[in-house]
């Protein structure tokens, strides 16, 4: 019997077979991974450059702020909903900004909900956010239930750096 013929057999009872197909089967991920992280790299250098939000690397600790009016007396199932809303808006807002949305991933991302006692408190977060740029975006409600239509509930602040996103909402309560 020669090597090739004992080298069949061996695949053919299942153990040699399995394990080059375990093997082959992790190159193609890896080799996908690659290709994957050289795709996301070329896109990013290309999405980075369309305005004045604000990246960089030098900080390592991203979040997301959502600042909540507690002059609505809203309640909790409400403030929730709202608070939903925010955030999934500031996540298609960062979709746009691939590496912020990026480190904001890798930092586990953090959410932190503060409270404001007034609209015009609510406008002047997002102001001062987008001001030192940063993403912000504001919900406002339908009204079909607790609160009049158009009510500026909730602002998300990022997802950003934290060290800038304090600057803004550092001196704010937690919710």
């Amino acid at each position: 019997m020669n090597t090739f013929q004992i080298f069949l057999e061996s695949v053919t009872d299942g153990k040699v077979g399995f394990t080059i197909g375990v093997i082959i089967g992790y190159c193609l991920y890896k080799i996908m991974a690659i290709i994957a992280k050289k795709k996301l790299q070329s896109s990013n250098d290309s999405n980075e450059t369309s305005n004045n939000i604000v990246y960089t690397d030098k900080y390592d600790n991203y979040k997301l702020i959502l600042v909540i009016r507690t002059d609505l007396k809203m309640g909790k199932g409400k403030v929730a909903a709202q608070c939903a809303h925010a955030a999934v808006a500031a996540y298609k807002a960062a979709k746009k900004h691939t590496k912020i949305l990026q480190a904001w991933e890798e930092c586990g991302q953090a959410k932190i909900t503060v409270k404001v006692e007034s609209e015009h408190a609510l406008k002047e977060v997002a102001k001062q956010a987008r001001a030192i740029g940063l993403l912000a975006n504001i919900v406002q409600d339908a009204g079909r239930t607790q609160v009049t239509p158009g009510s500026k509930t909730v602002c998300a602040i990022g997802p950003g750096p934290a060290p800038l996103i304090d600057q803004v909402t550092g001196y704010l309560k937690l919710f």
